[in-house]
C-alpha cells in the first residue's frame, strides 16, 4: 500500500511538471500573438509595452540625432520584454527546466520501484508517461513556434519604427528647429505683451510638443 501511494505521489509530480511546462509555452505564444496583433496598428495602440517602446525609441532617436541602428534597438528591447514581472527568456528557460525535472522525477520513481521490488507493470507507467510527455511537449512547442512569433514581432516593430515613426520624428524635429528660431526672435515681444503668459502657452512649439506627446502616447 505504501509503495502504491508513493508511486501515485511521484506520478502526480511528473504530470504537474509536464502540464506547467506546456502551459508556459501556450501562454508565451498567446502573449506574442497579442503583441503581433497590436503592432499591426502601432500608431493607435494602447498596450503599455508598445507605448514604452515608442517613447524609448523617440528618446534614443533624438539623443543620437536620428542616427540609430533600429534592428539592434528592437533586439535589445525584446530581450528585456517581461510577461508579468519575469522576462520572457526566463519563462522559456523555466519551461525547459520543468520538462527536465519531470523526466528526472519519472526516472527517480522507476529506480525507487526497482529498489523496492516493484513489478515491471508497476514501473512501466513512469517510462510511458515520460516518453508521451516529451512527445506532447515538443509537439506543442513546434505548433506554437515562439521563435517564429518573436521574429514576426521584431519585423513589425522594425518596419514601424524605421519607416513610419522615424519619418514622423524627422518632420517634427525639423518643425522644432524652424520654430525655435521664430520664438527666439519674438521672446522680447512675448514678455512685454499684456497677455504674455497666455500667448506663451499657445506658441507653435508648445503645440508641437503636445502633438509629440499624443503621438507617443
Amino acid at each position: 500500500m505504501t509503495i502504491i501511494l508513493q508511486h501515485k505521489i511521484i506520478m502526480s509530480a511528473v504530470l504537474l511538471f509536464f502540464i506547467v511546462a506546456i502551459l508556459i509555452q501556450v501562454l508565451l505564444s498567446r502573449f506574442y500573438a497579442l503583441l503581433i496583433l497590436e503592432t499591426e496598428n502601432m500608431a493607435t495602440t494602447k498596450v503599455p509595452l508598445l507605448c514604452h517602446c515608442k517613447r524609448k525609441y523617440s528618446n534614443a532617436y533624438r539623443l543620437n540625432n536620428g542616427i540609430l541602428n533600429v534592428p539592434v534597438f528592437v533586439e535589445r528591447f525584446l530581450n528585456k520584454v517581461r510577461m508579468g514581472k519575469i522576462k520572457v527568456s526566463t519563462w522559456r528557460h523555466l519551461s525547459g527546466q520543468l520538462i527536465l525535472l519531470s523526466v528526472f522525477t519519472a526516472g527517480l520513481g522507476a529506480c525507487l520501484g526497482i529498489i523496492q521490488g516493484s513489478t515491471l507493470g508497476e514501473i512501466l507507467p513512469f517510462y510511458i508517461v515520460s516518453m508521451f510527455g516529451l512527445y506532447i511537449y515538443f509537439a506543442v512547442s513546434g505548433a506554437v513556434d515562439i521563435n517564429e512569433k518573436k521574429e514576426v514581432l521584431k519585423t513589425n516593430l522594425i518596419d514601424y519604427l524605421e519607416n513610419h515613426m522615424g519619418n514622423k520624428l524627422d518632420e517634427l524635429e525639423e518643425s522644432f528647429r524652424k520654430l525655435d528660431s521664430f520664438e527666439t526672435a519674438n521672446t522680447e515681444i512675448l514678455k512685454k505683451g499684456p497677455c504674455s503668459d497666455t500667448v506663451r502657452k499657445r506658441t507653435p512649439t508648445a503645440e508641437l510638443e503636445e502633438l509629440l506627446r499624443e503621438f507617443l502616447a
